[in-house]
């Protein structure tokens, strides 16, 4: 998620008005509270008030588009640990380059949100709010996820457009599937390991021998050409990062599968991705290196927690 576009833009007019739909019972929407905080917290002239009037008027509007009967808001709670996800990086730095500008009353809102004022809310402390969405949208079926991060759109289920209020239906059996130009489903998982996700810092496939400039948008769907499921698509991605990672093409791919997978176990291990992964000639290979990374994770986190107890106790 690139926030600092998006805390400019304040969220002061809806260009569009969303188009009410017949309330479903039951139905409850799933709304990002990390990104409600950057988008309403206004800009240096703008006062609390109107950051919380702008607030419950976009949560009403999700309600309201997703014809939802209640709602949920999902926050990154403040220490979590994102599931690891800083351990697990290694090329790159996990989000190593966000140094973009808070709106002002960015932490008033998070605040506001977290004493539950503006509605229920979930804070994940042992993961980021992406795996909660994907928690929710492996068990609760029916509800609607409301978010403008494009890493939910590899997730089955109902998405509510964050701009346009417009519901987009992911059925858990579609492969990938288009909706206003942009790309829902599994699909966009495989795209987005070899595009990566500058956003968040991950580099996904740097180059190719195919494309030695770098592995673009472009370049990304030209190499998932002939990608109709999961079996082709890590047909795909397999033989790209061997291309040019040769001998260590496994460890790499552990490495972005993890960071990239939106995590839906109550658990979320950060090799939850291996259990969706077809067999094939590299099934060994991913196995041995998602066991490895494990290793290496859990080793990185212990020798943090020794750290801190000696610390402590010094």
């Amino acid at each position: 998620m690139d926030f600092t576009d998006i805390a400019n833009e304040v969220g002061a007019a809806n260009a569009i008005e969303p188009q009410g739909v017949p309330v479903v019972k039951g139905r409850r929407v799933h709304i990002d509270a990390d990104m409600l905080a950057y988008q309403c917290g206004g800009n240096d002239e703008t006062d609390v008030a109107t950051s919380r009037r702008i607030l419950k008027s976009k949560i009403d509007l999700f309600k309201d588009a997703a014809g939802a009967e209640s709602i949920l808001l999902h926050m990154t709670a403040s220490g979590s640990t994102k599931g690891d996800r800083a351990v697990v990086a290694y090329t790159k730095p996990y989000q190593g380059q966000r140094k973009g500008h808070r709106p002002k009353n960015w932490q008033y809102l998070r605040d506001y949100m977290a004493d539950g004022l503006a509605g229920p809310i979930k804070q994940w402390y042992d993961r980021e709010a992406d795996d909660g969405f994907g928690f929710i949208s492996a068990q609760c079926h029916g509800d609607v996820i409301a978010t403008r991060d494009k890493d939910m759109r590899m997730l089955p289920g109902l998405h509510l457009n964050w701009d346009t209020y417009e519901l987009v239906e992911v059925k858990p059996d579609v492969f990938g599937v288009e909706h206003g130009g942009k790309m829902y489903g599994h699909k966009w998982w495989a795209v987005q390991m070899l595009w990566g996700d500058s956003a968040d810092n991950i580099p996904g496939l740097p180059k190719h021998p195919d494309f030695m400039r770098g592995v673009g948008e472009v370049a990304a769907h030209k190499l998932l050409a002939f990608a109709v499921d999961m079996q082709s698509a890590v047909d795909a991605l397999s033989n790209a990062y061997k291309a040019w990672w040769g001998a260590e093409w496994a460890e790499r791919f552990a490495e972005q599968a993890a960071l990239l997978w939106i995590r839906r176990t109550a658990k979320a291990p950060i090799n939850e991705w291996l259990e969706y992964m077809p067999g094939g000639w590299y099934t060994a290979e991913l196995t041995e290196a998602a066991a490895r990374q494990e290793a290496r994770v859990n080793q990185l986190i212990k020798e943090a927690h020794d750290l801190c107890g000696s610390q402590q106790t010094g």
